[in-house]
Order: C-alpha cells, then structure tokens, then sequence
C-alpha cells in the first residue's frame, strides 16, 4: 500500500472515530491518578502519544467504566501504535499492544460505545494494516523466535476472534493481488502440510533460538480465554480444503516465477502429494482448534 493510501486510512478512521476531544473528562484513572488522562486529551491528531501514557489508558479500559467519546478519540491513536508494532516499524509498543488486544476482544466495547459504521472503519483499517504486512512478506526461510511471518500470521488469527469478518480479509489475501501475498500463502501452507520439524521455511525450534513453524490458532496479547467467532469458523471451514489449498498453492508458485523465493515453492508444491495426509487433517483441525476457548496453561495442538 504507498503511503499516500496508509495516510488516507489512518485519515479515514479519525474522520470516523471524531477529530476532537471532549470538553470533559469523566473516565476514572485505574490506578487513581488522571494525569495520563489530562495528557492524552491535549493530543492533536498528528500528534505522537506517549506509550506509558496509553498503557495506562488500556487499564482504564479494562477496569473502570469507559468514556464513550474519549474512546472514540484515542483508538486512533492506539491503532496507530498497534500498525507500527505490527509491521516493524516501532517496536517499543510491543507492551502497549498486549493490552489493547483484551480491550478490543470485549464485544460490548463496540456494542456499546461506537455506532456501527465507527466499528466498520476500525475493522477496515486493522485489515488493511494486515495486509499491509502480507504485502511486505519476503522470503522463504526463516530461523529463530521474531520472525517476520510471525507478525502477520498472529495478527490475521487474532482478527478473528475480534471481528466477524475474516472472510474480507482472507478473501483479499488468497486474491494473489501482490508477490507478498503469494509469499504468504507459501509461508502458511507450508504450515499445514509438514510434520513438526520438516518444515523448509522454518527452522526446526531450539532451546537457544526458538523458532518452529507459526502455529496458526495462537492470538496475540494476553487473549488467555478467547476463541474464532461462530462465522469465522463456518468460513474457515468451507474454505480450508485440501483442493483449495491446493489449487492456491499452484497460483502461488506461478506467481513467484522468477523470484528468489521461486526455487523453494516448487520444492513446496512437489512435496505437497507426499503430504496429503497432513494437510488433510490439519485443514480439518484448524477449525476444531480455532472454535475452542483457549485456556491460560492449556496447549493446544494439532
């Protein structure tokens, strides 16, 4: 996406969400002193926020009664931070992100403090973001925890516990439409079809360095009692075959002809009939794992 469209975005959601604060500030401070408060209400939208500052917003959001207006003013700003961490550009909000997930988890958060259409653009813009970073994927080996497929891969599954339209976002993705959603469709589908350890995009886990392939049902933040909404897991199981996957993956590799990740997609698609059980299985257990309230202390597998 150029950044004249991401600025367009970022734009759209304020102009949605409000672009002034409230007279008045009636939101209770969790920890008892506003002064954060006081802060975050003088910020102009292009202004840049203070992380501590919104860290401490997230805990009023999570504990105390929530101002309406002065949310719909904020999440901007709190979105803003959470693209950053997103796709790798400011990584000092990684903390600030682990709270906001819970806050926008809360159903009742948007059922009752945005309209409908306010709801619309924040969802639109947390897409568009997502993609932004399957546009950007490069690359088809990876070693170590912090990855970048990492990044999208939690992003898009933690989508759906959030909004009840993955389809929109996994529609534009398996459209093929750039070389980074064809890279990402490798980098996942290679999670599906090979055993733990066999995967040649990622490294094998180690003590030292973590890594492993991403597992596909993890969300981000501290979501510990969370799970896919009812339609994301009805569509996620009428389009997660093992035919669409594969013929997905053969729009893939067509697309990365004469690209360096080329060589390692046709590896891919060739091993694909020796994995056939895996992918089978694993395109019916995602769901299973996906439509599962997840629980602190659990692990869940394929």
């Amino acid at each position: 996406m150029p950044p004249s469209d991401r600025s367009h975005t970022l734009t759209a959601l304020r102009n949605a969400l409000g672009l002034t604060p409230p007279r008045q500030i009636t939101q209770e401070a969790y920890e008892g002193n506003p002064s954060h408060l006081r802060r975050l209400t003088k910020l102009k939208p292009s202004d840049r926020p203070n992380i501590r500052d919104l860290w401490e917003y997230t805990q009023d959001l999570l504990y105390t009664e929530i101002q309406g207006d002065l949310f719909a003013y904020l999440l901007p700003f709190c979105l803003e931070i959470w693209r950053e961490d997103l796709l790798g550009i400011n990584r000092g909000g990684g903390g600030f992100v682990e709270q906001l997930y819970p806050v926008l988890a809360n159903r009742d958060v948007f059922r009752k403090y945005l309209t409908e259409a306010q709801t619309g653009a924040v969802s639109q813009f947390m897409r568009e973001s997502i993609l932004e970073e399957i546009d950007n994927q490069r690359g088809l080996f990876y070693e170590g925890t912090g990855s970048r497929p990492y990044e999208w891969t939690t992003a898009t599954t933690t989508y759906g516990v959030l909004f009840p339209d993955i389809s929109r976002l996994w529609n534009d993705w398996w459209l093929l439409g750039t070389l980074g959603r064809a890279v990402a469709t490798v980098q996942y589908v290679s999670c599906l079809m090979y055993p733990e350890g066999e995967n040649p995009v990622f490294a094998a886990w180690t003590r030292e360095r973590g890594g492993g392939p991403p597992r596909l049902w993890e969300f981000g933040g501290h979501l510990y009692t969370n799970r896919w909404l009812e339609q994301n897991v009805r569509f996620l199981r009428e389009v997660l075959t093992p035919g669409s996957v594969t013929d997905l993956l053969a729009r893939a590799v067509e697309r990365l002809v004469g690209l360096p990740e080329h060589a390692v997609a046709v590896e891919i698609q060739s091993d694909l009939p020796l994995c056939a059980d895996t992918l089978a299985s694993r395109c019916t257990r995602l769901p299973e794992i996906l439509e599962t309230t997840q629980q602190p202390g659990v692990l869940l597998d394929w």
